[in-house]
């Protein structure tokens, strides 16, 4: 079971800034009508296209250009951006891409085309702070917490130790309790940067969603408070809040694999469990085991399983089912992230679930293993 590893549609590093705000001073930077300017050079480059391509979860349309390094595996762009953006650096025929911030600022790109996550990157103040958060996020006294709350869970799974589960459980709360806290540091501590907007969609994926309300409101006396990401978060939690413990999860309903459509009140009068997940997300599969015996527990008692895939293939997501056991009802429109009943209920991050009563109102989310099993044991009883 990963604890707190989610397959999440707020990327880390991805981010999106500054937008001018008329109750706040602008921030130094860039003369107005300045842009930003790349000058690259990169070894085993030359004569390659080198593609720059807008890296964003919540637009539309999206920002890319290309050019061709010359003998010398020179290259540059220009350009001009409404805010800092995150985009992403490939070049033809090399492997792998590097992310970075782009603002309107000179920014100097050197390395090797065949290892381009070891690129250099200088120039972008927003560039160096989220190179300290990806530091810090990577730190691996922080990791090594979660791999052995994760480790002493697999141990207890493996001999049915309720209490050594629930032990390991504990660990990993105080784990994510603690990352909640450093991140609100980092936000309160970068009030003005376009990393502390991400970090508040790292807060919603941490199930921490009144601190992510908290800290997206003290950034929206700022600058950095107006950008689209900024909105785009204050749009998910006003959606999350609408679906906290104690409120009646909206209807819903979608197609299953036969193409017949299934709706969420169709289960009312029973404990239902919706669940979000996908066929390329890592931690949904390894909870997968976990719902089939909690499915096989409880299924004649009142309590069944709705399965949403954010899934875009439909055989990737139709052998995911058959291969992991999943005998309940299953639907998806193949959109991945911007599956409707997801975008409906503010869903950022996958294994993600909501438990309904027989009422269709919800009383528990993201419940995991022996969480879930426990609750839904001592409801039935």
């Amino acid at each position: 079971m990963k604890f707190v590893v989610a397959c999440t549609l707020l990327s880390l590093l991805a981010s999106e800034g500054f937008s001018q705000s008329a109750s706040v001073k602008k921030n130094a930077g860039p003369a107005p009508g300045s842009g930003y300017t790349i000058s690259g050079s990169l070894k085993n480059a030359a004569n390659r296209k080198v593609i720059l391509t807008e890296n964003s979860f919540y637009k539309t349309k999206q920002h890319s250009d290309t050019t061709t390094a010359n003998a010398k595996g020179q290259f540059s762009f220009k350009g001009k951006l409404d805010e800092v953006a995150f985009f992403g650096l490939s070049v033809e025929g090399k492997p792998g891409r590097q992310f970075f911030y782009l603002e309107n600022s000179p920014i100097r790109i050197t390395g090797n085309a065949d290892s381009l996550w070891a690129i250099r990157i200088t120039g972008s103040k927003e560039e160096a702070l989220r190179q300290q958060l990806e530091k810090m996020m990577t730190d691996t006294a922080i990791v090594n917490r979660y791999k052995r709350s994760e480790t002493k869970y697999a141990s207890a799974r493996a001999t049915n130790n309720a209490l050594a589960m629930e032990q390991a459980v504990r660990e990993r709360d105080e784990a994510v309790r603690q990352d909640q806290v450093r991140f609100k540091k980092f936000i309160s501590d970068h009030p003005d940067n376009a990393a502390s907007v991400n970090v508040v969609g790292l807060l919603m994926s941490l199930n921490d969603l009144a601190g992510a309300d908290s800290m997206l409101t003290f950034l929206e006396t700022r600058e950095i408070g107006q950008s689209m990401q900024a909105k785009f978060f204050r749009q998910q939690i006003d959606i999350m809040n609408r679906l906290n413990v104690g409120k009646i999860a909206p209807d819903f309903s979608q197609t299953d694999s036969l193409g017949k459509e299934i709706k969420l009140s169709s289960f009312k009068g029973k404990y239902v469990l919706i669940d979000f997940w996908a066929s390329w997300c890592g931690p949904c599969r390894e909870e997968n085991p976990n719902l089939v015996q909690t499915y096989a527990t409880f299924k004649d008692k009142n309590f069944t399983i709705f399965s949403v895939s954010l899934d875009n293939n439909r055989q990737n997501w139709l052998n995911a089912v058959r291969k992991d056991n999943l005998t309940w009802a299953h639907v998806s429109d193949l959109k991945g992230w911007k599956n409707a009943v997801a975008q409906q209920y503010g869903i950022n991050s996958i294994p993600a679930n909501f438990l309904l009563d027989p009422s269709g109102k919800i009383i528990a989310r993201n419940l995991r293993g022996a969480e879930l099993a426990k609750k839904i044991q001592e409801l039935i009883q």
